[in-house]
């Protein structure tokens, strides 16, 4: 008798490689954390791990540097989401114009994006050196600043600096995603407007924007949730410095587990992270209306 598997199992078939890469990669690891918050738990002592209910979560909700690094998480994630959507929007209008050549520049358009991090920040860091830094250097030489500037030794700079790299290598992503969608709106509906009066204001407004709605709604809640985890670019760039004026979430629980050998409290510092992200995407999804006219039909 010949073997043969029915449609079902061989979908099932193909999907169990991604079904076991995200149970190994994904649930075990949340699943492991949200244990470890509840556990006293040093890597020296393996062994030795005994359950403290909440008391991991009692002390980073009492650690003043908590508060402040999630206050500069916000003013991190915020501002970068921000610029991203917008500059991405820009972007994204500008490359979908039928000009001759502009596919060299969408191709471009990805560099940042491919660029490892590691990379980006240590070039960033000797661009912006406040003694031998090329952007000192252009901006002395224009005669827009009349001394150095110490990028990433003065507070206010130093998180400038940082959201501008986040930007510079995360907008290519909103430009590929907005640009996407601009090449699905139907030229009738602008061809309309035009016929009845309206202005590029006009019609950005009343037709751009509404069709980018859902995917805009999309994008900010992706890049919000990346941006937010982030640890390597403020790490590389500035160790959550000065001070800690870019010392966001990500250093917290990274310095909790790995520095102060405190692997509970960085679990429960995760765990808190995980649950401000899920909240903010739900609410956010629900004030935007993202959604409601598919489940409406």
């Amino acid at each position: 008798m010949r073997f043969r598997l029915s449609d079902r199992q061989v979908g099932v078939l193909f999907m169990l490689p991604l079904l076991v890469s995200v149970a190994l990669f994904l649930v075990w690891p949340i699943v492991e954390a949200i244990r470890l918050s509840f556990v006293r738990y040093n890597p020296l002592r393996p062994d030795d791990q005994p359950f403290v209910w909440f008391d991991n979560y009692l002390f980073v909700l009492e650690d003043p540097l908590f508060w402040e690094s999630f206050r500069q998480a916000l003013v991190w994630t915020g501002i970068s989401t921000l610029a991203q959507a917008v500059i991405g929007v820009g972007l994204a209008l500008l490359l979908h114009q039928p000009l001759r050549g502009i596919n060299a520049f969408r191709g471009l358009l990805l560099f940042p994006y491919i660029v490892p991090t590691v990379v980006i920040a240590l070039n960033w860091r000797w661009l912006f050196n406040a003694e031998i830094g090329i952007v000192n250097h252009l901006l002395l030489s224009a005669g827009i600043i009349s001394e150095r500037v110490a990028w990433l030794s003065t507070p206010d700079m130093a998180m400038a600096s940082a959201i501008l790299l986040n930007v510079w290598k995360y907008t290519p992503f909103v430009v590929i995603v907005v640009l996407a969608r601009l090449q699905t709106i139907p030229t009738e509906l602008y061809d309309a407007a035009k016929v009845d009066g309206a202005g590029a204001i006009r019609r950005f407004r009343d037709i751009t924007l509404p069709q980018l709605a859902e995917v805009l709604a999309v994008v900010v809640v992706f890049r919000t949730i990346w941006t937010f985890n982030k640890f390597e670019e403020i790490y590389l760039l500035t160790r959550g410095g000065p001070g800690t004026s870019t010392y966001n979430l990500a250093l917290y629980a990274f310095d909790q587990a790995m520095a102060n050998l405190r692997m509970g409290v960085g679990a429960a510092s995760g765990v808190i992270m995980l649950v401000l992200l899920l909240a903010g995407s739900l609410l956010y999804i629900r004030l935007t209306g993202f959604g409601r006219e598919d489940r409406a039909a």
